[in-house]
């Protein structure tokens, strides 16, 4: 695959990949130049104003002729009034992705099932893209707190599950039930890597809670919610209907700066905060 690189004037660019599509001209991308911003939830990003970005297009042949090539690269020039300031070749190939051994502490490691770990605890996990994946500081921090903890007869729910971790380490800690919840289908993805620990007390749930699309039974002993502080508002009363009188609730994907309004909010709704665990700006909270 060849990758032709043209500088554009930042207000035409959406212009010409429109022009390069009409010719039928498809593997067209541009990146634009990020600023990351923060804001009482976290983080985000705007665009940066520019007058020039580079507008990348992709050529592929079976056989990558270079005849061919060029003949593609002329058209291109035509369409777009210019020629290129580069062309490269890049390898059209993919490797798997191999997510290295996470240790959680001094007991347990989070690994593929073909690692051996001796002298550790392991959980057998396969990450298959859903958010979640034990690498991110709040993920880290959640995990230490869970495998600290004994969930021994404990009925729990794990609000926007991503791939599901979080309920894989609650239901190796004893716990009688987890249903790990989430919007998007997680179902394969969380069942999957219970199987690789040989659990059958985790049951997954996908669908919108807030709107009865799905159905939650029940009330819990533990509910964690990890997916930030607007949408743990949003889901505040929900929890408080399903959390037992004597519940705890683990709440992460805080940011720093937002921690006294969050723990108020939360507070507001009867709760009482027990613990604060902190990673760089990232809180992780336990309430009663």
């Amino acid at each position: 695959m060849f990758i032709i690189s043209y500088n554009v004037p930042f207000d035409k660019v959406d212009e010409y990949v429109e022009k390069l599509q009409i010719n039928d001209i498809y593997d067209v991308f541009y990146e634009s130049l990020l600023k990351i911003t923060t804001d009482e939830n976290g983080y985000g990003y705007e665009e940066v104003d520019t007058q020039e970005v580079t507008l990348k297009v992709a050529f592929q042949s079976q056989d990558e002729d270079l005849e061919d090539l060029e003949i593609f690269m002329t058209r291109v020039n035509e369409i777009l009034g210019q020629k290129p300031f580069d062309v490269h070749e890049e390898a059209d190939t993919y490797e798997d992705f191999s997510m290295p051994a996470i240790h959680i502490n001094d007991e347990w490691v989070i690994a593929s099932p073909t690692e051996e770990f001796e002298d550790k605890k392991k959980i057998n996990f396969i990450s298959q893209g859903a958010f979640g994946t034990g690498l991110h500081e709040t993920t880290q921090d959640l995990l230490r707190v869970i495998l600290d903890k004994d969930f021994t007869g404990k009925r729990v729910l794990d609000i926007g599950t991503g791939s599901g971790i979080l309920s894989l380490a609650t239901a190796m800690k004893n716990a009688s039930e987890v249903v790990a919840l989430d919007i998007r289908d997680i179902k394969d993805e969380v069942e999957f890597n219970a199987a690789l620990n040989n659990l059958t007390n985790i049951k997954p749930l996908v669908g919108d809670a807030l709107t009865g699309e799905v159905n939650i039974e029940g009330k819990f002993d533990w509910i964690y919610i990890n997916i930030g502080g607007e949408e743990t508002h949003m889901f505040m009363d929900f929890i408080k209907e399903h959390i037992k009188e004597d519940g705890k609730l683990l709440v992460s994907g805080i940011v720093e700066w937002s921690f006294e309004k969050v723990r108020e909010m939360i507070e507001s709704y009867g709760f009482k905060m027990i613990e604060k665990h902190q990673s760089a700006e990232w809180v992780t909270i336990i309430f009663e």
